[in-house]
């Protein structure tokens, strides 16, 4: 006769978390069924022959690699961000060039706005006398 355990007792059996026991439900890697909202597995399905499981080596191989990708991944990111870092620098020294040039500009319109608000007569005037000096 089958006997059907709970998701806790399979996890004391696999010695495993509950949500790992609910993640091979999921991926249909053990047999289990709904008794109304909970979840009920197949005793039978729970036991795995020494061929089937993963051997750890090659699960901390797999992990290893991986962590390798990430830390490949983090290089690479970290380029990214210094280049952008120097990009903005770089358009920092641009744009303060740019302040300083229309800064400039700006000072020189003033200067020539002021001169052409003086009435016409003084702006002649002052222009004969520096030309006979």
């Amino acid at each position: 006769m089958d006997e059907w355990i709970t998701v806790k007792e399979a996890a004391k059996i696999r010695n495993c978390t509950e949500r790992n026991i609910l993640r091979l439900i999921n991926n249909n890697s053990i047999e289990a069924k709904k008794d109304g909202h909970k979840w009920v597995i197949l005793k039978a399905s729970l036991e795995v022959d020494s061929e089937e499981s993963p051997n750890m080596s090659d699960f901390v191989s797999v992990l290893k690699a991986q962590l390798e990708e990430k830390d490949k991944q983090i290089e690479r990111l970290q380029k990214q961000v210094e280049e952008k870092d120097k990009m903005l620098e770089e358009s920092s020294e641009r744009n303060d060039t740019i302040i300083m040039q229309l800064t400039r500009q700006l000072e020189q319109s003033q200067r020539m706005l002021v001169a052409h608000q003086e009435p016409w007569y003084k702006r002649w005037f002052s222009k004969n006398r520096q030309s006979r000096d």
